[in-house]
């Protein structure tokens, strides 16, 4: 768990939030998977061949991107680990 979950709570909020977190380990992981599927699934549509026939490919990219990197913190901030995200190849 990072501290950002803690972060500008009094002691017992923190406790509080240190519990919650912890007993939601099984859905905090089905969700990480559910996430890990959506970027999988986004990684493999942007590499379609059709897409680099878009005029606005560029802008295309930039969204994935950033769809990645947005998904990437989330599960970044469900992990029970800080971890950083490396993109993945293919």
């Amino acid at each position: 768990m990072i501290s950002t979950w803690t972060a500008g709570l009094t002691k017992e909020e923190a406790n509080e939030v240190r519990s919650s977190f912890d007993s939601a380990a099984f859905l905090r992981k089905r969700l990480s998977d559910m996430l890990e599927d959506k970027i999988n699934s986004q990684r493999k549509e942007s590499l379609s061949k059709a897409k680099y026939e878009n005029a606005s490919w560029a802008y295309y990219q930039a969204d994935v991107i950033g769809y990645e990197r947005a998904l990437n913190e989330v599960i970044s901030l469900i992990s029970s680990t800080s971890v950083e995200k490396a993109p993945k190849k293919g």
